[in-house]
């Protein structure tokens, strides 16, 4: 069962989304609906964990983007997508992980368009894959949305995750290079031939600096800037489809 949020001021938007997803095949009626006119309601309702939230940025009280922050403060893993007539993303919105920007028109074309894949997004993210590691006999499982970024250390590597609170490491035999292809498709690239950074766990790139979800910044090395910016744009425009 999938809980499915959305936030905003206007009754007949509300609506429309709700529609849209109750229409898709792929969900079938393994959904509930949780419906808010105001960032205060979401925010004291936050205990439900929603798989999905849709949350308008311009709202009276607390807006979007304040909600957002406190809405990520408990719930790390669901889907976040912002809704907006005109605002768009500032670097502060990056720092609550969002999906996808929707702008709002008479005939909801965008939310149209994207909601298939918002709807498999969050599919995917009910089921979390792992990276299985092998040290000493022990098997750690690691959630991949969870890993930051992996750098060669002298016998193996060591995975910077962040579970929570505060990063964490673990130090394993696999090299940078065996855990890049094992990562193949998830998102990861070099940033320098000492480290591999997970680009979903990115809010602030500023020249050759990366700062990730937990303030960790790592430089990117001149040999990989050209690469790493592409594959960083790729990455967004995946993620941040617009018009």
């Amino acid at each position: 069962m999938f809980k499915v949020a959305i936030c905003d001021d206007d009754v007949s938007y509300r609506k429309s989304i709700r529609n849209l997803i109750a229409a898709n095949d792929t969900l079938c009626r393994d959904v509930l609906f949780y419906e808010y006119s105001s960032g205060e309601e979401l925010l004291a309702d936050i205990g439900q964990m929603h798989n999905l939230l849709f949350l308008d940025i311009q709202m009276p009280g607390i807006d979007g983007n304040e909600t957002a922050k406190a809405f990520r403060n408990v719930n790390k893993e669901a889907v976040l997508v912002f809704c907006t007539n005109y605002q768009d993303p500032t670097p502060e919105s990056f720092k609550v992980q969002p999906y996808r920007y929707i702008m709002k028109d008479l005939y909801n074309q965008m939310a149209k368009e994207e909601m298939s894949d918002i709807i498999q997004e969050m599919i995917g993210r009910k089921n979390v894959q792992y990276l299985n590691i092998t040290e000493d006999g022990q098997v750690y499982r690691i959630p991949i949305n969870q890993i930051l970024y992996i750098s060669v250390i002298k016998r193996g590597s060591a995975i910077c995750y962040y579970p929570g609170k505060e990063s964490e490491k673990l130090f394993c035999r696999q090299t940078v290079k065996e855990l890049y292809f094992r990562l193949s498709g998830e998102g990861f690239e070099y940033a320098h031939n000492s480290y591999i950074v997970n680009m979903a766990n990115i809010i602030r790139v500023t020249k050759n600096v990366i700062m990730l979800k937990d303030r960790t910044e790592l430089n990117i090395s001149r040999s990989k800037q050209k690469n790493f910016d592409d594959r960083f744009s790729d990455f967004l425009r995946l993620r941040y489809k617009r018009k």
